[in-house]
């Protein structure tokens, strides 16, 4: 098994900050608590709930909302998109298999012989691509964001 999962995030922003295509993020594989997908008005996330915890301080974007004291827990979102360049919601993903925490689950247990395994997506809607007839379109990891959520 791989040290690291690493997300290869494509996006307009990363493109012209850097020159290069796309950043890695890279995520110790003893530190992934669970994995869950979530989706919002169409678009696609992956939740990655991280062990340990982080304090909930000013620097925190929710904290108007939280006292300074508060523990929570350290959380990674990844979002999809179906373009390497924008943010394009994929559709309706009707395949489970082709669901975004998926594609971590088979980094997560993969043998890759080295220190990172990709966490490299599908693609959209009911899986059949346009050489089968279909109009599934791939997917790639468009952003993704560290933040800490309050426990209850």
């Amino acid at each position: 098994m791989a040290k690291f999962i690493k997300f290869k995030i494509q996006n307009a922003t990363t493109l012209a900050a850097g020159g290069d295509y796309a950043r890695d993020v890279l995520v110790n594989v003893d530190d992934i608590e669970n994995v869950a997908d979530a989706v919002n008005g169409g678009v696609y996330t992956a939740i990655v709930t991280l062990k340990g915890i982080a304090s909930q301080n000013a620097g925190h974007a929710d904290a108007a909302t939280v006292p300074a004291d508060t523990i929570g827990g350290r959380i990674l979102t990844v979002t999809v998109s179906t373009s390497a360049s924008a943010a394009v919601a994929p559709a309706a993903i009707t395949v489970s298999q082709n669901m975004p925490s998926q594609a971590i689950v088979r980094a997560l247990t993969a043998n890759p012989g080295g220190v990172a395994a990709s966490a490299q997506l599908s693609v959209d809607g009911n899986g059949i691509v346009a050489a089968q007839g279909g109009t599934a379109v791939q997917m790639y990891w468009s952003g993704a964001a560290f933040s800490s959520v309050a426990s209850i």
